[in-house]
């Protein structure tokens, strides 16, 4: 196990070296998936470079969010194309393994290339959006089959979406057309299914940009960019949504955080996590509850590669794992109620 913890400083800080008894692996994973896994990122933290998020997949991304109203606080991303076709993934992950409450019917998500989800803790409302190459009118009809009823009235329009009333095995749900490859799944605890119409239609006017949205948060457009894109990420406006601090008080001036999580050779994957604070002074601070917190979840995960370090207002973190174990250390980073 490698472990590199970094000190406080304006940019990045000096490296405490732990020692090494970790090498790196060569065997690579039998199925290559597309994007390719990339080689394993060894080496020192302290001065790695550490890539920006794809632009195609940061517009996937985004789109997908942009459907949160800023109310939600958080958000999580699953690139389900990826994990299907990814077999150490597939086999020993799902969205439900994360704590996933999904709005969007099993069967539809089979269908999906990407999901978003949105929860609010206390309403128990849920938003689930989507991306796929089927329409949500298509994804119905198959759905029809394995017991899905769509309600009389439907599709309503509101400001130019449509929008399905939809029965699922005595579940309400709201199904809402985007553009032409998004869409929105909405649940929540009215039995008469208009608290999920409701939902749908406020995340349409977020989407359409008549109301605040979840991304609209002070720093964390910044921050989406400026991690490396992944088959999984989790994006919150409020530092005390993140697990590994909920032992802590309060973090002060923590202004959001965002991880991802992306495959490496090896059957190892890399989690990075980077959380914005309003100046250098709190980061600082802050980096050292983060050492402390990941020191003690690294004798439990037995983690590949830990490395934390500050970079002006933000604290940068990268944990490297066994794909075995991606599913305890993601929800480290990751909402919870």
């Amino acid at each position: 196990m490698t472990a590199v913890i970094l000190a406080a400083c304006g940019g990045a800080g000096p490296t405490i070296p732990v020692a090494s008894t970790t090498t790196e692996p060569t065997t690579v994973s039998s199925v290559a998936p597309t994007p390719t896994p990339t080689p394993n990122p060894y080496g020192d933290f302290s001065s790695a470079e550490v890539p920006p998020a794809d632009p195609e997949r940061l517009a996937e991304f985004t789109r997908l969010v942009a459907l949160f109203p800023a109310s939600y606080g958080s958000a999580m991303y699953l690139d389900m194309e990826f994990l299907r076709s990814t077999v150490t993934l597939s086999d020993s992950f799902s969205p439900e393994m994360l704590g996933l409450d999904l709005a969007l019917p099993s069967i539809a998500t089979g269908l999906v290339n990407s999901i978003a989800v949105a929860a609010d803790f206390q309403s128990h409302a849920v938003l689930t959006s989507f991306q796929g190459d089927f329409t949500i009118a298509a994804m119905l009809q198959v759905a029809n089959s394995f017991g899905l009823q769509l309600k009389e009235g439907s599709p309503q329009t509101y400001e130019g979406h449509n929008i399905w009333d939809v029965d699922a095995l005595g579940v309400n749900l709201a199904l809402a057309v985007a553009d032409e490859t998004t869409g929105v799944a909405a649940s929540g605890q009215d039995d008469t299914g208009s608290n999920a119409i409701g939902l749908a239609k406020a995340s349409l006017d977020a989407f359409d940009g008549r109301s605040a949205r979840l991304l609209d948060s002070p720093g964390l457009t910044s921050l989406v960019s400026d991690v490396p894109s992944g088959f999984a990420a989790a994006v919150l406006s409020q530092c005390e949504m993140v697990p590994l601090f909920a032992d802590v008080q309060a973090l002060p001036g923590c202004a959001g955080a965002i991880a991802t999580a992306g495959i490496l050779s090896g059957d190892l994957v890399v989690v990075h996590v980077l959380v914005a604070f309003s100046d250098q002074d709190q980061a600082r601070s802050a980096l050292e509850v983060a050492n402390k917190a990941l020191a003690s979840e690294d004798l439990t995960q037995g983690f590949k590669d830990l490395g934390v370090r500050q970079e002006r207002e933000n604290i940068r973190v990268r944990v490297i794992v066994d794909v075995s174990k991606f599913t305890d250390v993601f929800r480290l980073f990751a909402p919870s109620s």
